[in-house]
C-alpha cells in the first residue's frame, strides 16, 4: 500500500482569470448547485449529499464517472464508477480564501490519506483571479 509519505514533494498550482464577480466565482465553490456544476473532472458528475458551510463543517459527494473514456480508465485501475467523497472545511475567508480537507479513502491498494486543497481569490481590474493550491497524490495520474 501507498503512503502519505511516498507522494512527490510539492504541491501543484492552478492559477485561473475569470470574467465574472467574486460572488459568483464564491458560489461556485460554496454552494451545492455551484459544486455540482463545475467540480468533477470532465467526463464525471457531482451530486453533493451534505454542504455545511462553517469552518469545520462537512461536506460530502457522490462523484460518478459518465463519459465512456472515464468508464474504461476506472475500469482498468480496478475501481468502481461511482466514489463517494467526505472532507470538511478547513477555513473560510469569504470571497477570499476556502481550505478544503478530503479523506481520499476510495483508493485501491492505497490507505485512506488527506488531501488538502486551498482557493484563494482577489479582485484585479474587475476580474476574479483564483489560485488553486493543492496536494499531490501518491498516483501522479490521479493529481
Amino acid at each position: 500500500m501507498a503512503h502519505r509519505s511516498e507522494r512527490a514533494a510539492g504541491p501543484i498550482r492552478f492559477e485561473r482569470i475569470y470574467d465574472a464577480s467574486i460572488e459568483d466565482v464564491w458560489a461556485l465553490w460554496t454552494t451545492k448547485e455551484g459544486l455540482e456544476e463545475w467540480f468533477a473532472p470532465e467526463g464525471m458528475r457531482v451530486e453533493m449529499t451534505a454542504l455545511q458551510l462553517r469552518v469545520g463543517g462537512a461536506f460530502d459527494y457522490v462523484m460518478t464517472a459518465v463519459g465512456a473514456e472515464q468508464v474504461a480508465y476506472l475500469a482498468n485501475l480496478d475501481m468502481r464508477q461511482t466514489a463517494r467523497v467526505s472532507g470538511r472545511l478547513v477555513e473560510i475567508v469569504r470571497h477570499r480564501r476556502l481550505r478544503i480537507r478530503f479523506d481520499m479513502d476510495f483508493v485501491p491498494g492505497v490507505e485512506t490519506y488527506p488531501y488538502d486543497m486551498l482557493v484563494e481569490m482577489s479582485v484585479e481590474a474587475g476580474r476574479v483571479r483564483m489560485v488553486l493550491t493543492a496536494d499531490r497524490h501518491p498516483d501522479p495520474e490521479m493529481t
